[in-house]
């Protein structure tokens, strides 16, 4: 699959599996948005990978 280029948004990205994932497509070239409530941490990995940070909580649908 190609991954370089493509446009990706990341739920959950601040730690964990979320985490993970973001810097896996960022390694292969993707444009990653991290999007969850932790804004310290998400904005720290949108950081550490060349993304971007969105505050978001998919639980809430007048949030999300």
């Amino acid at each position: 699959m190609k991954i370089e280029g493509v446009t990706a948004l990341v739920t959950g990205g601040s730690s964990g599996l979320g985490a993970a994932t973001a810097r896996a497509l960022a390694a292969k070239g993707a444009r990653v948005t991290i999007l969850d409530r932790n804004a310290e941490a998400g904005s720290a990995v949108a950081a550490e990978i060349g993304g971007f940070f969105a505050p978001c909580d998919v639980a809430d649908a007048e949030n999300a």
